[in-house]
């Protein structure tokens, strides 16, 4: 037994030699520790060629499987060395097959995205064709390339990372994004930057052409919105940038979302989803190089805002829980990010200004209610022409008509609701008991006791009635007319209204 633990002193002894002598090319090393499972060798830093050395360092070290990370603690400065982990690789048959299947489920998306648009069969042929081009591809390329920035960057500091994973999902999206899983720790500042902002730049520079394509076609064939809804219908939001350029590029005014400018507004959604700065995510990195451990703050406030924005979203209904899935994936990968190697070293100030850049971005991309359901709605009003308020809330409507003689009275039935309604129009009980008295609707010259319309959203009809009390009927008294109103649709049971008219007799 003595023999075996004087064996692994023995190793340690040359292990922590070799990796003194190593670090001892780069920093002057006065100590030497083990703690736990890492060496802590005890330097002298020069402030000035820090980055360089501890760089250079790294790079030596990582091809001899060994990780170091460099702090400061009750002012020295501590170089701290473990055994790189071994690590298990899945090949990149998972990377093509995740490719393949969020492929399918982006294609699935397009088509029905291209036939709500078009009114075209969702299995036809050109649905298909143009469910791809116009959605899956350029959605699939702003997604892809955005990870391989972050993939290239990685590789240019040696930083082991995967090839891109996409994530399918279900309509209207088809997919969750992209990622890439960082097997190596970020060696400083400066690289957690890059690596960082390189993914959403590029997304960001890919998105903004496949906007203004999805513009262009818009205007080249624009789809006029159904005057009627026909079920619940999906609004989105749009951030600052998109009607910034439907500004620069004027559209026609209620037109349907193109199924390209709708990949560029995903595109655009998750760039700003990236940039929030929390956690693992890539504003997370940026604001962590720039801020340093004071980024943990940072990191909280945005999951505070994240549920303060759900519950905004609770109060209008919009049906949108993403604010909410959002801030619960930050907190469970960790709202508060891990220092990079080298946290010592300062950032450089052209790095600040991506950092910046960064900001701006998120602004430009961010929209804080990213879609709203509109449901269904039907609902009617009977409307005074003459100063457009609303009968039905009056309460009686006086009238004044003269013994002997006609007299008329004319109201407006207004669809205010979003979905088409027959409404049919006719007189209360009371009507009967006026004894003698001539009252009939008149509809485009043809008399009757009741009279139906159907109505468009926001389309309205007049409607006259016509009276004729006899000679003979009481003077000064109230005659009491109820007109009712049955709206009926498709997507609610009928809806009643009804107002009274309170004739006069002069």
């Amino acid at each position: 037994m003595g023999s075996y633990k004087k064996l692994v002193m023995d190793d340690y002894a040359r292990e922590i030699e070799s990796l003194r002598g190593i670090i001892g090319k780069y920093f002057p090393v006065y100590e030497t520790r083990i703690k736990g499972e890492a060496f802590a060798f005890h330097v002298n830093v020069d402030r000035a060629t820090l980055y360089e050395k501890f760089d250079e360092l790294r790079k030596e070290l990582l091809a001899n499987q060994y990780i170091p990370l460099i702090t400061q603690e009750m002012g020295e400065q501590i170089i701290y060395v473990q055994r790189r982990p071994t690590q298990g690789y899945t090949g990149t048959y998972v990377n093509l097959a995740l490719i393949i299947v969020t492929f399918f489920t982006t294609l699935i998306a397009g088509m029905g995205n291209w036939a709500a648009y078009s009114g075209a069969s969702f299995f036809s042929p050109s649905t298909v064709l143009w469910g791809a081009l116009y959605f899956s591809l350029p959605l699939m390329a702003i997604l892809g390339i955005h990870e391989m920035g972050h993939y290239v960057m990685a590789r240019k500091y040696r930083v082991h990372a995967s090839l891109p994973f996409f994530l399918p999902s279900i309509p209207p999206l088809g997919t969750f994004g992209a990622v890439i899983s960082m097997r190596d720790p970020i060696p400083d500042r400066k690289a957690l930057l890059d690596i960082g902002i390189s993914g959403p730049i590029l997304g960001f520079l890919v998105a903004i052409p496949v906007v203004l394509g999805g513009i262009y076609l818009m205007n080249v064939d624009p789809r006029p919105v159904p005057v009627n809804l026909g079920g619940e219908v999906i609004v989105w939001g749009l951030p600052l940038l998109y009607q910034l350029l439907l500004v620069m590029f004027p559209t026609p005014g209620d037109v349907l979302f193109h199924p390209m400018a709708f990949a560029g507004w995903v595109g655009l959604f998750v760039t700003a989803l990236n940039l929030l700065p929390a956690g693992q995510l890539d504003g997370g990195h940026v604001s962590r190089a720039l801020l340093g451990d004071k980024a943990r703050y940072v990191s909280y406030g945005t999951v505070l805002f994240l549920l303060l924005l759900f519950l905004w979203e609770l109060v209008s209904d919009s049906g949108n829980f993403s604010w909410l899935l959002m801030a619960f994936l930050i907190v469970l990968l960790g709202a508060r990010h891990p220092p990079p190697l080298n946290d010592l070293s300062p950032l450089p100030f052209n790095r600040k200004l991506l950092g910046l850049l960064a900001a701006l971005i998120l602004v430009a991309t961010f929209v804080p209610q990213p879609s709203q359901v509109i449901h269904p709605s039907p609902d009617f009003e009977f409307v005074d022409p003459t100063n457009e308020t609303d009968l039905y809330t009056k309460g009686e409507i006086p009238l004044n008509a003269t013994a002997g003689n006609r007299t008329s009275f004319q109201y407006s039935i207004q669809n205010t609701g979003n979905v088409l309604l027959r409404v049919n129009s006719s007189f209360g009980s009371g009507v009967l008991n006026l004894a003698n008295w001539t009252v009939r609707f008149n509809r485009s010259g043809v008399l009757g006791n009741s009279t139906v319309f159907e109505l468009n959203s926001s389309e309205g009809k007049n409607v006259t009635v016509l009276l004729h009390p006899p000679v003979g009927s009481k003077r000064l008294e109230p005659y009491y007319i109820d007109i009712e109103g049955a709206a009926e649709s498709t997507v609610r049971p009928p809806l009643i209204k009804k107002f009274v008219i309170a004739v006069y007799v002069r």
